[in-house]
């Protein structure tokens, strides 16, 4: 239990949490946004032929944004939990201060060469 609950899981849970609270909301919008268009068809307001794109662009500005939302912030979260601590030096600090040193030599030569133009 304490594996799991460690602080560094914390903010991948938070996500977790708020996909979890989107997700709901998105099943609950999705049988609000159907109950709609299904008593528009009963009514006789609406026909399925030729308004399928209507139909499609209600559902996905209603209740499918949502879901994505969820899906990104489960990532997200899955992501955090899964980001391992730095334990060594990455190569491109190591690559930089190689650089450094090489920058550091042209600097003297380039010096050394401007010193003895300049007499």
């Amino acid at each position: 239990m304490n594996k799991i609950l460690n602080k560094r899981n914390i903010p991948s849970f938070v996500l977790y949490a708020f996909a979890l609270l989107l997700v709901i909301y998105a099943v609950w919008a999705y049988s609000h946004c159907a109950d709609i268009i299904s008593q528009a068809k009963a009514a006789g307001q609406l026909a399925t032929s030729g308004n399928e794109y209507d139909i499609m662009s209600f559902y996905m500005g209603n209740c499918c944004q949502y879901f994505i939302y969820a899906l990104l912030l489960a990532a997200a979260g899955l992501v955090l939990q899964r980001k391992q601590p730095i334990t060594s030096i990455p190569e491109a600090i190591d690559t930089s201060i190689k650089n450094s040193e090489a920058d550091d030599e042209l600097d003297e030569l380039f010096n050394d060469a401007n010193s003895t133009d300049d007499e």
